[in-house]
């Protein structure tokens, strides 16, 4: 099966030519780093001194940063000198602060509930960051005038409603021709999309006053005051579900509205037709949704749940101290996730969400208030295509642990870049959390203290691939001479917390523990995404667990050995577990199955298995998908149906991916195979050192891209730098 995914950086190229002119001048703006891994663009009217990195991003390098690595030494094979030039380019981009700042966005229901939150609490975004944002979302229009879930979506009801809405916010004018075609998208559904949309957006439309909050599914701040022994409490759900519904259910109880305008006027006009506004029962449409948007569509216990809480709500009133006093459980559990994550929040969604919240619980005069408006441009990002918002305050963490594992496998080229490699480790050193929060059980947390995060430590939330990886790192870095080595009670602080996040299944989650049982699915309220509710067991954060695990027993035998072996026997076990009949693991978190079958095949490999059957079926599955030129390549399609799904050309991550799972076997009978998808990469690389931005790798709940945009660097770079190592064993 074949799958022409749509490149969403490369078919934003014409309208940029076209449109340049009316935006920004992308010479005026500069990216700042500091310490704790904060990445802020900035623009200035004149004076701007670019370093070579703002005009990357930006898409301004001229002729002069386009160097080709030179070498006198005549020794040197065309892997060694593609591994060189592909470091040394990237070396570049490093921080000064030893981190690589990368894009990170992709999902377009992101910055709408941000536009939507600055507009009610009438914070001023500054003009050269409102033209980018609406550079960006045309740019990402489709060609029927709608706009997707993602980058690489097609037209979908919460897409195109939300970004229409923001790009009225912002300025663009009803008679703007992008305006007219997305007007015309939604006049051809066969269902009112604002009507028919997921609740997320039928949420944030409520808030702005162009939906009724009867209308929307019943987000009672009650659930919260619930006893936490009820088998589906909230302080069960995965977090990341938990941290949006929870500010939710806070503008839900106070049925929080702005007061409107006469654009809001306008907007009620436009989406539902001239005068029809006020004729609409709302409440009709509380469960409606629509084709495109139900990917996992509502069950009839979720909307059996929710007609109970209808009939609670419509009884509220005559208990109102008992909405008050969940109305201030609510807020106390929200301040502490802005407090404790420096305002921040944990990702995006509910960073608007809670902004909001302290908006209407403070009429906006608080501190807290002030400090929500000031983190608003951690989560926004340039580059070439216009401002975005990330899915996070960025990948700061993960992309540096990953590219000091690939730089540390460069062996007889390591010394060449011992500067980057120790700013590079004093990153991962820093970013590790070194304390719990206080009281953090009371507010559903898991322990912290020796954790590592995502992106930085300011954000906090601990996570457990992250740990491992962060693990890994430390542990690696002890046998590099020209690196200090952190103490070892941190290291078994991240031991500990690795251990208690292991899953009875034998798995690690995300973030926490697996909390509900797989039924709670059953109760998901937001139809586009699958697997929200509660934090399962993953195939990648168990293998990124047991490869730590392993390498920590290996050096440091007398730590909890025992606990360590049955740690590391439980995970491996739940890897064959979910090991499917054709050899392979599907991916959760990137696409797909070559990402998934790396990790996998990485955890056999480091518990001393490389030959398990579940190792060869799993290298045989790649084998039988290597395209003719070397490469592998799906598509994220291949997330939603779980089958793969060929992309049209070889992709260079997933090509990538597939290599590091080969060679780590170190089975000479791959040989062959792995020396094709080498050439590959080396023959599409770049004469400056990098390779071009291809479709999307990153996914989440299996139907949202997210880009990593670092990884077309990162993964070929460790695969380049592996096969050295491969050929060395070889011969």
């Amino acid at each position: 099966m074949e799958h022409n995914q749509r490149n969403a950086y490369l078919n934003c190229e014409k309208t940029l030519i076209e449109n340049q002119t009316k935006y920004t001048d992308l010479h005026l703006w500069t990216l700042n780093t500091d310490f704790d891994g904060r990445q802020i663009w900035r623009h200035e009217d004149s004076g701007v001194s670019q370093q070579f990195r703002d005009r990357y991003y930006l898409g301004l390098t001229n002729d002069d940063d386009q160097t080709e690595f030179q070498t006198e030494d005549e020794d040197f094979t065309d892997a060694d000198k593609s591994i060189l030039k592909a470091v040394q380019f990237y070396s570049k981009l490093q921080s000064e602060y030893g981190f690589w700042p990368n894009d990170y966005g992709g999902p377009l229901f992101l910055l709408p509930g941000f536009i939507i939150t600055l507009y009610i609490t009438n914070t001023i975004l500054p003009e050269p960051f409102k033209l980018e944002i609406i550079k960006y979302i045309l740019n990402y229009q489709c060609e029927d005038g709608g706009w997707g879930l993602h980058i690489e979506g097609s037209s979908s009801p919460f897409g195109t409603v939300m970004n229409y809405v923001t790009l009225r916010l912002l300025g663009l004018p009803r008679n703007h021709e992008s305006i007219i075609q997305c007007k015309n998208w939604m006049s051809d559904q066969p269902k009112n999309p604002s009507l028919s949309m997921v609740v997320w957006g039928k949420f944030w439309l409520a808030s702005l006053g162009l939906y009724k909050w009867e209308g929307v599914i019943e987000l009672i701040p009650e659930i919260w005051g619930l006893p936490y022994q009820i088998p589906a409490h909230p302080g069960k759900w995965w977090c990341h579900c938990r941290m949006v519904f929870l500010p939710m259910s806070y503008i839900y109880g106070g049925k929080y509205v702005y007061d409107g305008d006469d654009l809001i006027d306008q907007l009620k006009d436009e989406l539902y037709g001239e005068g029809v506004y006020d004729t609409i029962r709302f409440s009709d449409y509380r469960l409606e949704g629509n084709d495109i948007d139900d990917h996992s569509p509502p069950s009839w216990y979720m909307k059996a749940a929710f007609q109970m809480c209808s009939i609670y709500e419509k009884l509220s009133g005559w208990i109102p101290k008992v909405r008050g006093y969940c109305m201030d459980k609510v807020l106390d559990h929200i301040r502490f996730e802005d407090r404790f994550t420096n305002y921040i929040c944990i990702g995006p969604v509910n960073k608007a969400i809670n902004m909001l919240c302290e908006f209407y619980a403070s009429d906006g005069q608080s501190l807290a208030f002030q400090q929500h408006q000031e983190r608003i441009y951690d989560y926004l990002w340039l580059s070439r295509d216009g401002m975005k918002m990330q899915g996070y305050n960025g990948s700061q963490l993960w992309d540096t642990a990953f590219m000091l594992q690939a730089m540390l496998e460069l062996d007889q080229h390591l010394f060449r870049f011992e500067s980057e490699i120790e700013k590079a480790a004093d990153f991962i050193y820093n970013t590790q959390v070194l304390e719990n929060l206080p009281g953090y059980k009371s507010y559903y947390r898991h322990q912290s203290q020796g954790a590592w995060p995502f992106s930085t430590r300011t954000h906090g939330w601990p996570i457990s691939d992250c740990t491992a990886e962060g693990l890994r790192c430390c542990l690696l870095l002890r046998d590099i001479e020209f690196v200090d080595n952190v103490e070892i009670s941190r290291l078994e602080d991240a031991v500990d917390v690795i251990l208690s996040l292991q899953n009875a299944d034998g798995g690690w989650a995300s973030y926490e523990n697996k909390r509900g049982g797989d039924w709670v699915e059953l109760f998901n309220p937001v139809s586009c995404f699958e697997g929200i509710m509660v934090d399962y067991s993953y195939c990648e954060c168990s293998s990124a667990c047991i490869q730590s695990l392993c390498l920590w027993r290996e050096m440091f035998p007398e730590y909890r050995s025992e606990d360590i072996d049955t740690s590391i026997k439980n995970g491996l076990n739940f890897l064959k577990s979910i090991a499917r009949e054709d050899g392979s693991w599907v991916g959760s978190w990137a696409v797909c199955f070559t990402y998934a079958i790396w990790f996998g095949v990485e955890a056999f490999v480091a518990a001393g298995k490389p030959n398990s059957k579940y190792v060869q079926r799993a290298c045989q599955f790649l084998l039988e998908k290597q395209a003719d030129d070397g490469s592998w390549g799906e598509s994220i399609e291949a997330c939603k149906y779980k089958t793969w799904i060929n992309l049209e050309e070889g992709h260079y991550v997933q090509t990538s991916w597939a290599l590091l799972a080969l060679m780590a076997t170190e089975n000479i009978q791959h040989y062959s195979a792995i020396e094709k998808g080498i050439q590959f990469l080396i023959s599409n690389q770049l004469v400056n050192g990098d390779w071009m931005q291809q479709s999307v790798t990153g996914v989440f709940n299996f139907t949202c891209s997210i880009s990593y945009s670092g990884y077309k660097n990162v993964f070929p770079i460790w695969a380049l730098a592996r096969w050295n190592k491969f050929q060395g064993i070889q011969f």
